[in-house]
């Protein structure tokens, strides 16, 4: 609606289209109207003309038909025999020999006559005494119903009727005349079958009506209105009643046309005749879509011709308008861009007049326009730019103050805990080293008193006392248990201190060959006590799946801490899932490592790869996006401080040159991936 609102020649062009449509569809109607109406008076015309021809045709051959008839069964000699036939006895011989001529004589009038399909005798009880077609005879004419037979009366001579053949199922027509004895009272009736075939002809042939024209007869029945011909398709059912307003008014004796819905539901235009004189209706009907088809074929004919004037007007119209317009047109066209923000457009200068001068006049003020524009993109560049590298140097900043922060801790951590081992290992080498010393003094000892007891065996009653009171047998059997637990204890604690000295790694700051399963085995070590079965869950299982890997360069001490916080975060997540009461069979850590055969320089695999995966409480996609930001952590305030995976991030991948990536499905579990190059 804006559109047709703000442009004028759209206006204009819209407005005379609009009244051209209006004119074009009046004289489309009225030319519509006008020839529907000469259409119909055709129409009534021709179909008025068709009904009187089939009328007349059939007059003629019911004419035809009814004068054979009569000549062929009044003759003297025909009716002596009929009276025969009808008044005696059928064993006496005059009635045999009468019906033996009527026999040889209806058979020769049926081979001339082939419209009289079969020419039959009744008696006044309906009875066939003698018939054309031999095997009705002795049967009674029920189908042709007595009511009917009674028109023709006493007193008449011929009459037509109509039924439905319970033999064929189709229309039929009987011609009957009576058969009187000398007294002239009728004793029987004379009837002959005609054929419907030549009635179905004249009905259908030679109506000219076009496709859907149809002429048909319709007859009075018992059941009621039945098409006796013509009608195309025949109904399924003769016996069922078809009716229209046609039929109801032809039956009615009336003559007449008109516009109506045929027996089918079709609208027609249509001719009803009543023939009174053979008690039929004939119709003669149009599909009111064919025989008024050319009246729509002129209006829409006239309504395109007038569409595409109208249009061909308003597009020269619009022509004009816009010819006028034009020069606001570009103005207004060129202030719409500049509102866009290009201000490199200027608006065309089309004319001299005062659009003219507004144009010029407008150009100035968008120079001035354009020249403040830039000044402020200027400014607003550069403190854009400002901003950028202040983002930048901030993000520098908090990644340098991570960096430090960790480091300071690793360092003094590491101080801390090398000195812890050194002042440990000290006296722990002294009892490791001394014990053995021990065990074997021990072991002379004891057997010096078991040569004692051997061969003193009968010692002084203190030295008696003295051994009941230190237990002498126990302290024979636990003494060297004793001394292997606390090897084994000191092997334990010499392992720890290993572990320690191996995770701190200070005495390494360079990039040095290491083997990763023994940087990652002394975590496991230090991680020990958190793997055991806890109060609130069972223990944690480690699956390891170690390839074959060579030495690798790096700072180990750095890819130990990477180990340190991704295996601690692992526990924490596991530890997270059972305090949610989420029911896990076994808590699993599974690490595996492997030589990248895809990743080869010169033929020869470069990458090694660390899978580290648990079957924690996983993480959401938002939370999976923000694991390697600086200070971002799930944790509790107090528990983390969300620089971990950011300096683990930063140790793999801009001190190793390599790749730190994480998948994890919620429920489900997570896992990180290094990739770091051997060399």
């Amino acid at each position: 609606m804006k559109f047709w609102k703000q442009h004028l020649t759209s206006r204009l062009a819209s407005y005379f289209l609009l009244l051209s449509l209006l004119t074009v569809s009046t004289i489309s109607c009225v030319a519509y109207l006008q020839a529907r109406q000469s259409l119909k008076e055709s129409a009534f015309n021709q179909l008025s003309i068709t009904a009187t021809l089939k009328e007349g045709e059939l007059a003629r051959w019911f004419e035809d038909q009814q004068r054979d008839f009569l000549l062929t069964t009044h003759l003297p000699d025909v009716q002596t025999r009929l009276q025969i036939l009808l008044e005696t006895a059928s064993t006496t011989p005059q009635h045999q020999q009468a019906k033996a001529d009527l026999d040889a004589y209806l058979q020769r009038v049926i081979r001339l006559k082939p419209n009289l399909q079969e020419i039959y005798v009744l008696d006044g009880s309906s009875r066939v005494l003698l018939s054309s077609q031999p095997e009705r005879e002795r049967t009674y004419e029920i189908a042709a119903n007595i009511t009917f037979l009674e028109k023709v009366a006493i007193g008449a001579d011929f009459a037509p009727i109509f039924y439905i053949s319970p033999r064929t199922r189709k229309p039929a027509i009987t011609l009957a005349t009576p058969i009187r004895n000398a007294n002239g009272d009728r004793i029987g009736l004379l009837a002959t079958q005609l054929d419907l075939e030549r009635i179905d002809r004249i009905i259908r042939e030679g109506n000219r009506l076009g496709k859907t024209g149809e002429a048909y007869l319709v007859g009075f029945m018992v059941t009621g209105n039945a098409f006796i011909s013509g009608a195309s398709p025949l109904p399924e059912s003769p016996t069922e009643s078809v009716t229209s307003f046609a039929i109801e008014q032809a039956m009615l004796g009336q003559n007449g046309s008109g516009l109506y819905l045929n027996y089918a539901g079709v609208p027609v235009i249509g001719v009803y005749r009543w023939l009174n004189n053979r008690d039929l209706a004939l119709l003669v009907e149009m599909a009111q879509a064919e025989a008024l088809a050319p009246a729509r074929q002129l209006a829409v004919t006239i309504a395109l011709i007038g569409a595409f004037s109208a249009i061909a007007l308003s597009v020269g119209v619009y022509w004009l308008s816009r010819q006028i317009t034009k020069p606001i047109l570009a103005i207004a066209e060129t202030s719409t861009q500049i509102a866009a923000g290009e201000l490199d457009r200027e608006a065309p200068i089309l004319t001299e007049d005062e659009i003219g001068i507004l144009a010029h006049n407008f150009n100035q003020m968008l120079r001035q326009l354009k020249l403040s524009r830039n000044q402020s993109q200027a400014y607003s560049d550069s403190l854009e730019q400002k901003a950028h590298e202040l983002e930048q140097t901030l993000q520098q900043l908090r990644r340098t103050q991570a960096q430090l922060i960790q480091t300071e801790k690793m360092s003094s951590l590491g101080q801390l805990v090398a000195g812890i081992a050194h002042e440990i290992n000290n006296p722990i080498n002294f009892i490791y080293g001394n014990v053995s010393h021990v065990s074997r003094y021990t072991e002379d000892l004891l057997h010096l008193l078991a040569l004692y007891d051997r061969h003193y065996s009968h010692p002084l009653p203190e030295i008696e006392a003295q051994k009941d009171n230190i237990d002498l047998e126990f302290l024979v059997a636990d003494l060297p248990k004793i001394l292997e637990s606390m090897q084994v204890g000191a092997e334990r604690i010499s392992q720890i201190v290993k572990a320690l000295r191996s995770f701190s790694r200070l005495d390494q700051a360079q990039k040095k060959p290491v083997d990763i399963h023994e940087g990652i085995e002394s975590t496991l070590a230090i991680l020990q006590s958190r793997l055991r079965e806890q109060k609130h869950r069972p223990a944690i299982q480690v699956i390891k799946d170690y390839g074959t890997l060579p030495q690798v360069e790096c700072y180990a001490g750095q890819l130990n801490q990477v180990f340190m916080h991704i295996l601690s975060n692992a526990i924490d997540t596991l530890d997270e899932k059972y305090h949610l009461a989420v029911a896990v069979p076994e808590p699993q850590i599974a690490i595996r490592t492997e030589l990248l055969e895809d990743r080869v320089i010169e033929g020869i695999p470069k990458t090694i790869q660390i899978q580290i995966s648990d079957n924690g409480v996983g993480m959401s996609p938002t939370v999976l996006a923000k694991i390697f930001d600086p200070f971002f952590t799930t944790k509790p305030v107090g528990s983390g401080t969300g620089l971990g995976l950011a300096i683990c991030y930063s140790i793999v991948v801009e001190h190793h040159g390599g790749e730190l990536n994480c998948h994890s499905t919620p429920g489900k579990g997570t896992e990180f991936t290094l990739q770091i190059p051997y060399r």
